[in-house]
């Protein structure tokens, strides 16, 4: 089909519309969230700003030009987001309400023997500061107090509120003619998502051996107690909290050298850090509307925020506002091993929008799911399952950079064994009419058994309403996985030593041209990458199990 210039003209306005939109909202959350600036957050005004991206006469219009060229990425890309839009607008007073509440949502403490720094009890922690206190609890009964309260604050604030968007988010959906949903994000996404919650539930049963044994016993050495016993609760304590086999190591990757060690890793591969990323820490509305809002110019640029501050999210996250000259970096450091990783994780997000082109429209610099941008974060989290690296770069002895490596391996095989019975949940979750009303009745008891089954740790029912993303976000990350594990068998092939593996690419500028080379035509499709990459399979797991059974066998 040929599109008229009316018709062009029509996506070209929509795109960059949408592009200003997204400005706002990543500017509104940066100031909500993270700088604390704002004391709630307002997506109600932003959606009024710009009522051609929830009209209804705009969605049929593009959904006339979808369903006429469906294998347009671009209208593609347009089309979801008109019709998420047009969604997120009728909710966004429900939705607003929500995370006002979350945000504020405060968990009663008293007797739980929590303390801060300075030994004084603590009555009370906000929800969102929670995470990070699991991680730091030892003792077992009191990391399964205080998620037993969290648990029941949160049922009793938001259960119902998030069951009720779910049932309003999918009744809209059947409304606009999307009534099998998971059909829908099939369609839209690229990922056949029925076949991939079998190749992930495929996957869990090849790694089971892999995963069981190294799993019980690293379990009982962190708790001292059997794996039998093990419970949602310990998840955040077992991988990411203090242990002593990791006590010695975690405690040569200070807070104060995070951004340090990233610059240097980035910088050796020419990805100019130092220059790139640039550390804010506004303390007025007026400091931030003078360096962001009215700065000009087109260069590549990461507002990186590690400040810690009260009701600042623990979640570390990455929002391009525009690219690749705004793109906001919170973290909220405590040092360690695991805040290192996440960082670089981040990092790897923010490189990608920084470098990307900015003559790219919209769409497709940005739009679309974010499988492609999360195996390039995950590329960066995983220098630290890079024996190599660990040695020569963090500066670590062969014996520590095992220690860590096995440490590592075994708790990304945690998460992919965890997103792979999680997307097996959410296919279930979403089975039926939305037309008639997708039923909950018994998902929770789903999500328990899969999750629990895939983990080995024991879930509760009740928190389903905690970790479901929208969007099937779930396939995205799982995608991410394999397609990640392609790229850096690339890279160590084309850029790397074998008699090390290849896994000293990361000293090679080589590589981060390449990788420069793939960041500059933004947000590509899954397919589009590995096809870059002479994998042609996005979902092809075979570097990805020769990766976790080299670094947890050997």
């Amino acid at each position: 089909m040929t599109v008229t210039q009316a018709e062009q003209d029509f996506l070209t306005n929509l795109d960059e519309t949408f592009a200003k939109s997204n400005q706002d909202f990543a500017r509104a959350y940066f100031l909500f969230a993270t700088a604390k600036l704002s004391d709630t957050i307002n997506t109600q005004e932003i959606y009024a700003k710009y009522p051609e991206l929830h009209q209804e006469d705009t969605f049929h219009h593009l959904k006339k030009l979808y369903d006429e060229t469906p294998n347009d990425e671009f209208n593609t890309r347009l089309f979801t987001a008109v019709l998420e839009t047009y969604i997120g607008n009728k909710l966004s007073a429900e939705n607003d309400e929500f995370e006002n509440l979350k945000n504020q949502l405060t968990i009663n403490t008293q007797g739980l023997n929590i303390k801060d720094e300075s030994g004084n009890a603590i009555d009370s922690l906000l929800y969102e500061d929670t995470p990070e206190w699991f991680k730091k609890i030892e003792d077992k009964a009191t990391r399964q107090a205080l998620y037993q309260r969290v648990s029941e604050a949160y049922e009793a604030d938001l259960s119902q509120r998030f069951k009720d968007l779910f049932h309003a988010e999918n009744t809209l959906m059947a409304e606009m003619g999307y009534a099998d949903i998971v059909k829908f994000y099939s369609q839209t996404t690229g990922h056949n998502l029925p076949k991939l919650a079998q190749k992930g539930q495929d996957l869990v049963a090849k790694t089971n051996d892999l995963y069981q044994g190294p799993m019980a016993a690293y379990y009982q050495e962190r708790t001292g107690v059997s794996f039998d016993e093990a419970t949602r609760a310990d998840i955040a304590y077992v991988f990411h909290g203090k242990s002593k086999a990791l006590q010695a190591i975690d405690e040569k990757f200070p807070e104060s050298n995070l951004v340090a060690q990233a610059t240097k890793t980035f910088n050796t591969l020419g990805l100019n850090f130092s220059t790139v990323a640039e550390a804010v820490d506004y303390k007025t509305l007026e400091d931030y509307t003078q360096d962001v809002v009215n700065h000009t110019g087109n260069s590549p640029r990461i507002l990186l925020d590690v400040t810690k501050r009260e009701g600042k999210r623990s979640r570390a996250f990455v929002y391009p506002s525009k690219v690749p000259s705004e793109v906001y970096l919170s973290v909220k450091p405590e040092g360690g091993l695991s805040d290192y990783s996440t960082f670089f994780h981040e990092s790897g997000h923010a490189l990608h929008f920084a470098y990307t082109n900015p003559n790219l429209s919209y769409a497709l610099a940005q739009m679309g799911n974010n499988t492609v941008t999360e195996s390039y974060a995950y590329l960066f989290q995983n220098l630290y399952l890079n024996r190599h690296w660990l040695q020569h770069q963090a500066g670590l002895s062969a014996q520590e950079a095992l220690t860590v490596v096995r440490h590592g391996a075994l708790t990304d095989l945690y998460m992919l064994r965890r997103y792979a019975s999680k997307m097996a949940f959410e296919i279930q979750l979403y089975q039926g009419d939305a037309k008639q009303g997708i039923s909950l009745a018994g998902k929770d008891q789903v999500y328990a058994d899969l999750l629990t089954q895939g983990t080995g740790f024991t879930y509760d029912a009740a928190g389903w309403v905690r970790d479901v993303d929208s969007g099937f976000y779930v396939a995205d990350y799982f995608t991410a996985w394999t397609l990640e594990a392609q790229l850096r068998q690339v890279l160590c092939t084309r850029f790397g030593n074998p008699d090390v593996k290849g896994e000293d690419w990361p000293q090679n500028p080589d590589a981060g041209a390449f990788l420069k080379a793939l960041w500059t035509d933004g947000n590509l499709t899954q397919q589009e990458l590995s096809n870059r990459l002479g994998y042609h399979d996005p979902t092809d797991t075979t570097a990805l199990l020769d990766w976790m059974t080299y670094n947890l066998s050997k």
